[in-house]
Parts: C-alpha cells; structure tokens; sequence
C-alpha cells in the first residue's frame, strides 16, 4: 500500500512549482522583515501591532507573485476567487506566524526580527500544500 503523504511530497513538493513557491516566499519574507523593522524600528508602532500589517503585505505580494508565477498554468476560478482562497489560508498562516512571534518575543526572549522569522518558517509548509490543493487546484484534481 502506498503512503499517500509520501506519494504527495514526492509528486508535488519535490518539483520545479515547490521551488517557485520557495522562491516567492523568500521574497515574501524580505517583504514581511522589512515592513516589519520600518513599521517597529522607524515609526515606533508595537511589533505585535507592526507584525500583523507586515504579515498582511506580505500575504498580498505573494499572491500576486503566485498567482502570475507559481501556479499560472491553474486558473480554473477567477482572480477573486483564487484570492480569497489564498487569503483564508493565509490567515490561519499569519496566526501560526504571529503566535509563535509572540511566544518567542515574550516567552523565549529573542529579539522580535529572530522570533519573526521562526514564525514565518512555521507557516511556510501549511502555505504550500493547502495552496497547491485547494486555491490553485489542477484540472486534474
């Protein structure tokens, strides 16, 4: 019997699309870090407060860069529903990054950029896999 987890990762995480995906989410992250450090370090909002609009930023550039790069060849729904989809996982994703920001600011005492990025790498996975099946489904699926 075949595992099916396996069968995915060896049939979706380990391709060309997987490194897109990599790809964006690295500029997502220069995106989230650096709204972040100007929102906290220039302005002077509370990071926890900075944090969720650096999130949001992010969440919408990777869209965009998905949506035109990743997953370009799956556009069975419009752009607005592939949006929302994208957004509703998004946000679970920017709950992940936030408390886990939160838990390593406050609890663990690292400096609110390092527990940022734990934070974001928390996410990175839930992100792709719930992307690939649902917002940007093949025709196949």
């Amino acid at each position: 019997m075949k595992n099916p987890i396996l069968n995915y990762i060896r049939n979706n995480v380990l391709t060309p699309r997987a490194v897109k995906f990599a790809v964006v989410g690295s500029s997502g992250v220069l995106v989230n870090m650096g709204v972040l450090y100007l929102l906290t370090a220039v302005f002077h909002i509370f990071y926890a407060i900075s944090s969720v609009f650096a999130i949001e930023t992010a969440i919408i550039t990777n869209f965009l860069l998905n949506n035109a790069w990743t997953w370009k060849d799956r556009r069975q729904n419009s752009f607005g529903q592939r949006f929302r989809k994208f957004q509703s996982i998004s946000l679970a994703a920017l709950l992940i990054n936030w408390l886990v920001l939160i838990f390593f600011k406050e609890v663990a005492g690292y400096h609110y950029l390092q527990a940022n990025l734990i934070g974001i790498a928390c996410g990175t996975a839930f992100n792709f896999v719930l992307n690939d099946v649902w917002t940007f489904k093949s025709d196949a699926s």
